[in-house]
């Protein structure tokens, strides 16, 4: 059966002519590419996340494969620090394994995803809808950032916590020791002195600024004076080790 143009309806002598030689008509349907998914965007996904992009794809199975791989090999790279003391050469096999699996299987991956994603738009590969699995990512980069801004925030706000600064002096009149203390910016932080000749045995309870305390008793020439102090979260500091 003759093959007609269907635009001026002549004859064509050839069944697979490009063009009609009549009226120049374009005898073949032209295929446009339907972009269902990015593939940039599924290797960009697998960069970042081994297996991000095949579930952006809607391959569940794949971008498990890709993750669990991945993770095996850097496994293998955590098993070289723990071997590296007791076998050195073994470690560094380990580490140049793991290293190559690592590698690799990360580019594989960005490359599967691209491929994967170009399949589709060409209808080689079936996609129906993105893997459930797509949201895991999202969701571990969410928390990650939340992390790293509450430590900032709670870093600052220790930052600009009062420095833990106070002071203290001690002098002799006769057999006894007079102990004053002068605070400083830390004076708030502060939960109680400890002093004593020798060893600091004696608590002195929510100290103030200016406030004073005697070490009675028969003790001629010089004694070793120790004052420290004891803030709120539990810390101490020596603040006098001297001998009056």
């Amino acid at each position: 059966m003759p093959k007609f143009c269907p635009t001026c309806e002549i004859p064509l002598q050839f069944e697979n002519l490009a063009t009609c030689p009549n009226c120049g008509e374009n005898l073949r349907p032209v295929q446009t590419l339907v972009v269902v998914r990015n593939p940039l965007i599924a290797a960009i996904l697998s960069f970042f996340f081994v297996g991000w992009g095949q579930w952006y794809n809607g391959k569940t199975w794949d971008g498990l494969k890709f993750f669990v791989a991945f993770l095996g090999s850097c496994v293998l790279l955590a098993g070289y620090s723990i071997m590296e003391a007791s076998e050195p050469v073994s470690a560094r096999f380990i580490l140049i394994i793991g290293g190559v699996l690592a590698t690799g299987i990360w580019i594989y991956g960005m490359y599967d995803a691209y491929k994967t994603a170009d399949g589709i738009n060409r209808g080689k590969e079936t996609f129906l809808k993105k893997s459930r699995f797509f949201w895991i990512p999202v969701i571990l980069f969410i928390l990650g950032i939340a992390a790293v801004i509450s430590v900032f925030v709670f870093g600052m706000g220790a930052y600009f916590q009062p420095a833990k600064i106070v002071t203290a002096s001690a002098i002799r009149q006769g057999d006894n020791i007079i102990i004053a203390y002068q605070g400083g910016t830390g004076h708030s932080l502060v939960s109680r002195l400890k002093y004593g000749i020798g060893v600091t045995d004696h608590n002195w309870n929510s100290p103030k600024v200016g406030e004073r305390v005697t070490l009675y008793g028969d003790m001629p020439g010089k004694d070793h004076l120790i004052v420290s102090v004891v803030f709120n979260d539990g810390s101490e500091r020596v603040l006098l080790d001297t001998y009056v």
